[in-house]
Order: structure tokens, then C-alpha cells, then sequence
């Protein structure tokens, strides 16, 4: 009974040996794959020792047998390359790097927690008001639906015969820019607008109502309105939540006559990002890249206002609000 016994407890320890190894395989297989792809992909691949940095994660990660353990791992190699737009998902989990969060007011903070939408006013001296939300896309129909709403909203303030007009994107986190930029095409000149600039260039280009990279057609409109609006005087509001693709949009602008940003510096997401898919249930976005405007500067840090202006916003009155009434007021020196 006894030499059973043993067996017995022999048998379990290496059958939770097994368990255990198998568990931990499948641990190491993401983070070497992780690393590959970032080796491979990542902007800042060329400023790591990609052997040293393998050590130490496989290191960090020797107790681990649960990929659902893994945060503090892959924050750990996203640091290591200085990416903190990118993330790494397993199931129904994200770890991500967050570097230096910016200070986000109160004001701004329980607006987004609203998914506040697209918003449109008359303001005073004939001014028009337009609110560009985040625009996360789940689909190509989702790209063309929103650039077509947007779109018809800058439209029915155009026909008004505006004299100046608030682009706000305070609330503008991100998601996709193409159907931003698309969406306010009055308001820019046809062609190059800006580009990718990762292991290729690829020219963001506005034509015939349509958005391209390169010559892949991305989302397309049908505007409710044919002004020409590319000299109509224009501010941008910007807020430390403005980021990712809000920013491409900023930088989509530069270069045009008579536009400025009033607020405070952007969130800074400024990379390129690409998703890459490890397995059937691990994918990761890295930082692949930069933006550039129409003249080839690539930007590489948040972008600062050009009228630095703190105070506080006033989402649910916005004929009283400091900022609004500081793009008024500036529109009315540069309004014929």
C-alpha cells in the first residue's frame, strides 16, 4: 500500500510537471513571437538590444502559467521600444504602456464619458460651430456612413454663409481619420494632404469626394453641398484627449491659410500603428511609423497650440464657453 502511495504521488507530480510545462510553452511561444514582430516592425526596433531584451522577459516571465499573467511582461517590452500607442490583446484582455498620461480637466473627462456625437451652431458674427467626435470603425460601411454624416453637417453650416468657422476636437480621441478629413473636404484643397511615412510612404490624398492612400480607395462621399470653403478662416480647439487619428487630421490642415489650434498640447499619439495577429486568439498594435504633412515633416511629439489657452470647457454651453469665445474672437480679426 505504501510503494502505491508513492507511485500515486510520483504519478501526480509529474503529470502537474507536464501541466505546468505545457502552460509555459505556450507563455514563452508570445512573448517570442511578440518580440519577432517587433524586432521586425517596431519604429524604434533599431535602438534595442533585441537579445538582451528577449532574456529578460523570458526571465520575468518564468514563474508565469497563465497568459492572462503577462501585463506586466508585455508592458515591459513596449517600454523597452518606447511605444505607447501600441497594445497586446490575448482574449478578452489589453496590456498596454501608458507613458506620462496627460492631466485631463474634469469638464473634458465627464463630456467623453458621454460619447458626446457631432454637434453644429450658429454662432455670434455668423460663425459656425462643429464638434468632431472619436470615430472608432468596425467596418468599410462604418468608414463611408461617417464621413458622409459629418460631411452633411459642415454642409448645413456652409450654405449659411458663414464667415469663420470652430473645428472642436477636444473630444476627438481618435479612431479613424479618413473619415474626418473626408468629411470636411470643403474645407481642404484636392490631392496630397499628408502620408505615412513607415518602411514605405503612402500619400493620404483627397479626390472627387473621395479618400485614398496611395491608390487604394478608402472611403468615398456625396456632399450635400459644392462650396469651395479653403479660405474661410478657421480655428481648431484642441485638448490633451485630442489624439491618434485627431491628430493626422490636425496635421492633414497644415500648411493652410488662415488656420490655427487654441487650447493645450495634444495627447502625443502621433505613430503610425498596425495590427499583427499572433494566433487565433493573441494579436498586437505596434508604433510601425510616423505622419508627415503635405511637405514632408514628419511629426514625432505631441502637438502644441498655437494660442496656448487653459480654462475651462463649457460642453453644455457653448456660446459661454472661455475657448469658443477666444476662436470668436480671433475669427473676427482674420473674417472679411
Amino acid at each position: 500500500m505504501k510503494q502505491k502511495l508513492i507511485a500515486f504521488i510520483v504519478m501526480s507530480l509529474l503529470s502537474g510537471t507536464n501541466y505546468s510545462s505545457a502552460q509555459s510553452n505556450e507563455v514563452k511561444f508570445l512573448i517570442d513571437t511578440s518580440i519577432s514582430i517587433m524586432s521586425h516592425n517596431a519604429v524604434n526596433a533599431n535602438t534595442v538590444n533585441w537579445e538582451k531584451l528577449k532574456k529578460n522577459a523570458l526571465a520575468k516571465a518564468a514563474s508565469i502559467n497563465n497568459p492572462y499573467q503577462l501585463g506586466a511582461v508585455m508592458r515591459y517590452l513596449y517600454r523597452s521600444i518606447n511605444d505607447f500607442h501600441g497594445a497586446f490583446f490575448y482574449k478578452d484582455s489589453i496590456f498596454q504602456w501608458h507613458k506620462n498620461e496627460p492631466i485631463v480637466s474634469d469638464s473634458i473627462m465627464n463630456e467623453w464619458r458621454k460619447g458626446s456625437g457631432i454637434k453644429t451652431k450658429i454662432l455670434e458674427n455668423n460663425i459656425g460651430y462643429l464638434r468632431i467626435p472619436s470615430m472608432p470603425i468596425s467596418s468599410q460601411k462604418d468608414f463611408y456612413k461617417k464621413a458622409q454624416k459629418l460631411n452633411d453637417s459642415l454642409c448645413s453650416l456652409l450654405v449659411k454663409n458663414i464667415r469663420g468657422i470652430i473645428l472642436d476636437l477636444r473630444l476627438d480621441g481618435g479612431g479613424a481619420m479618413h473619415p474626418m478629413i473626408l468629411g470636411v473636404e470643403q474645407l481642404l484643397k484636392q490631392g496630397k494632404i499628408g502620408s505615412f511615412q513607415t518602411k514605405k510612404k503612402e500619400d493620404w490624398i483627397i479626390k472627387e469626394n473621395c479618400f485614398f492612400v496611395d491608390t487604394a480607395l478608402i472611403s468615398r462621399i456625396t456632399p450635400k453641398c459644392n462650396l469651395n470653403a479653403q479660405n474661410i478662416p478657421l480655428v481648431m480647439l484642441i485638448s490633451p484627449v485630442t489624439g491618434s487619428a485627431a491628430e493626422c487630421f490636425i496635421i492633414s490642415f497644415k500648411g493652410r491659410k488662415e488656420t490655427i489650434l487654441l487650447g493645450s498640447e495634444t495627447a502625443g499619439y502621433v505613430t503610425v500603428n498596425a495590427g499583427f495577429r499572433i494566433n487565433d486568439i493573441a494579436s498586437m498594435n505596434l508604433s510601425i511609423g510616423y505622419s508627415a504633412d503635405k511637405y514632408g515633416k514628419i511629426y514625432k511629439e505631441a502637438i502644441k497650440p498655437d494660442i496656448p489657452f487653459i480654462s475651462p470647457d463649457s460642453f453644455n454651453d457653448i456660446i459661454n464657453d472661455e475657448k469658443v469665445k477666444a476662436a470668436i474672437n480671433w475669427l473676427k480679426l482674420h473674417s472679411n
